[in-house]
């Protein structure tokens, strides 16, 4: 049987805000994770507690992210942002390829960080490879070489990373999210709209911050280059709105 998934209170987001200032709208991605042990709710609970943790970019870890939050967030009913957090730019675990190939078709209008286990990447993959809304795939087995001599070295075009360790895996993929929402944030500054713009770099940066203490490293230039476009998309804010 099927998981019961509910697909439309995943996919839809209320939201909390005027329409410019929405925070949950500014970015469309989200991280799913296929296996078939980790993504049962009563199993690997604490190491999907830490995945979550650091990929939500509505998270704040420290005092030294807590500098880029957006004020907004702060003056927030807390118990609202709790709830935005379990709707949008986070991590949804599942065990059964029919009800994660729904889930993914239900969601084409988002960008899709796609995590799966070797065994069901193979029955998978080959459905969604194409899909526009798989925004990257990361095996994450612990035999890379059998997988990749066998049915992934038919996508190597599509396969973002092979790995075998879960902090490789939260490395990379903290590293790629913070990558997108800085080209998130350099589509708003072309449109004009700084506050979304300096919103997705302050996002960018705090997952940056993060890889550097999972032990992450090559961060420093990505990051000196976000926080460089988070000064100029903020001026352009402060300018605009005196």
């Amino acid at each position: 049987m099927a998981e019961n998934v509910e697909i439309d209170y995943y996919s839809k987001v209320r939201p909390y805000w005027d329409n410019d200032r929405d925070i949950g709208t500014f970015s469309d991605h989200l991280t799913v994770w296929l296996d078939l042990f980790i993504g049962r709710p009563e199993e690997s609970i604490r190491l999907k507690a830490i995945f979550q943790r650091f990929i939500q970019p509505l998270n704040t870890l420290d005092q030294e992210e807590e500098a880029y939050d957006n004020p907004m967030t702060l003056l927030e009913d807390p118990r609202i942002l709790e709830e935005l957090k379990d709707r949008v730019y986070c991590l949804k675990p599942f065990f059964e390829v029919d009800a994660c190939l729904a889930f993914i078709r239900e969601n084409d209008g988002k960008k899709i960080f796609f995590i799966s286990s070797g065994t069901m990447g193979e029955k998978i993959v080959p459905q969604i490879a194409d899909l526009p809304q798989i925004h990257g795939i990361y095996i994450f087995c612990g035999n890379i070489s059998y997988h990749a001599q066998g049915w992934a070295g038919n996508y190597v075009e599509h396969i973002s990373a092979m790995l075998d360790h879960q902090d490789n895996l939260l490395i990379r993929m903290t590293k790629d999210i913070s990558a997108y929402l800085e080209d998130k944030g350099d589509h708003y500054m072309k449109l004009l709209e700084t506050f979304k713009a300096k919103t997705c770099y302050a996002w960018g940066i705090k997952l940056s911050m993060r890889q550097e203490k999972w032990g992450g490293r090559c961060y420093q230039e990505p990051r000196a280059r976000l926080m460089n476009k988070f000064i100029i998309a903020d001026t352009s804010y402060e300018d605009d709105h005196p």
